[in-house]
């Protein structure tokens, strides 16, 4: 009752409004001279009928905005999703294109060594992190033994560690336990590369004399029948001729980018290479 008597003045005229509305839909079809107090009432209902039509239409423009928005969204997160198919499809051909030319580049090396060879792709290295080692996908049912030599394209990778019928652990030449015998292509002084730490390669017993200079190729001599001759190991990057001691202390860039390695040849011999 409060409330009828706070607002009775507005539900009054809404009354009256809406049974206006209403006498005058009824009486629609009789022409507006017939209708009793017709011009009045249109005079009433007008401006009330234009603010319903008008609060129709905002309500009908805010639903078909909110129609418009959600199918844009749709269209976007499809785009979105085409776009970034397309982009796999970019990334996957240029990993196709780089695959390609490192297997073609492995296939022109293999061509220079007139040896059986088994290419192998490295799967993972080891997760203790004690060791330089890395599991590759080749292993004794391809031929893979242990003490078989590594290289790839760019040089010596290490060694066979241990095989399993499928699998192969590669001791890398960096690790601290590889050494390899090795000449400086230029004049042929002869010395050790062993593993230094931290991707670095050290040239042991070179004597004092020896003529050794920062830019020297390193390659590997073939004895021992492990590696084949000629073979590239790394670039001396830094000497230290030392006033004591008959040896130089040399440092050496491994030519092998074991930070990237993903494909290796495995030689299929131990023993009996070219010396």
């Amino acid at each position: 009752m409060n409330f009828f008597h706070k607002y009775r003045f507005p539900i009054i005229v809404a009354l009256f409004l809406l049974g206006a509305l209403a006498y005058f839909s009824f009486s629609a079809g009789k022409g507006i001279d017939r209708v009793p107090g017709g011009r009045y009432v249109m005079e009433l209902v007008g401006p009330a009928q234009r603010g319903v039509t008008g609060v129709g239409q905002w309500f009908n423009s805010i639903w078909r905005r909110y129609f418009a928005l959600v199918q844009a969204a749709e269209e976007n997160e499809r785009l979105r999703k085409q776009l970034a198919a397309l982009g796999q499809r970019v990334v996957d051909r240029d990993e196709l294109e780089l695959a390609n030319r490192r297997l073609n580049k492995l296939l022109n090396f293999q061509k220079g060594l007139d040896y059986p060879m088994a290419a192998a792709e490295v799967m993972g290295d080891d997760p203790s992190g004690r060791f330089q080692t890395v599991i590759v996908n080749k292993g004794s049912a391809a031929g893979v033994e242990p003490l078989m030599p590594v290289v790839n394209a760019e040089g010596v990778v290490g060694r066979v560690i241990w095989a399993s019928p499928h699998y192969a652990k590669l001791l890398l030449l960096i690790d601290a336990n590889s050494a390899v015998d090795v000449l400086v292509q230029r004049n042929r002084a002869r010395g050790i590369v062993e593993g230094g730490g931290g991707g670095v390669l050290r040239l042991k017993y070179v004597i004092h004399t020896a003529d050794v200079a920062v830019g020297d190729k390193l390659i590997t001599s073939g004895a021992a029948g492990v590696f084949p001759k000629g073979v590239l190991v790394g670039t001396v990057s830094a000497v230290h001729k030392e006033k004591d001691g008959a040896f130089q202390r040399v440092e050496v860039s491994p030519a092998v980018d074991f930070g990237r390695l993903e494909e290796v040849l495995i030689i299929l011999h131990r023993r009996n290479l070219d010396g």
